[in-house]
């Protein structure tokens, strides 16, 4: 008996001693993977923190380049407006000029059908 207890211990203490350097190999394979998770996450937290920086700059470059069009497109508007009372003032200029080249032009025939000569004034009109 005392040989089947002797053999009986012996099973005992070889399978604690498995499962025990199976619970530490474990362990440590849990640790590993926990430590590898752990630094994986620092540095997802550090690459998330760096994209928020880049996207609160990318909406801040975006604000100042709307801003910068609305400037431009407010300054188009006033150019074109500008533009345009310009372009109404030559109409009228061209339409005053053309009426007194017309009336020059009748002043100049009236004095060569009255004097039979031609000023030097009207020499460039027709």
């Amino acid at each position: 008996m005392s040989f089947v207890g002797r053999r009986l211990n012996l099973v005992l203490v070889v399978v604690l001693a498995v499962l025990a350097v199976g619970t530490v190999g474990a362990t440590v394979l849990y640790q590993s993977g926990v430590s590898a998770v752990e630094t994986q996450n620092e540095q997802l937290r550090a690459q998330n923190e760096q994209l928020r920086e880049d996207l609160r700059s990318a909406r801040e470059r975006i604000d100042t380049l709307q801003s910068r069009v609305s400037e431009l497109e407010d300054r188009a508007e006033s150019l074109r407006s500008t533009l345009q009372t310009q372009n109404e003032t030559l109409v009228q200029v061209r339409e005053e000029r053309n009426g007194y080249r017309s009336d020059l032009e009748s002043l100049c025939e009236q004095w060569r059908q009255e004097r039979d000569t031609v000023p030097e004034e009207c020499e460039d009109v027709e």
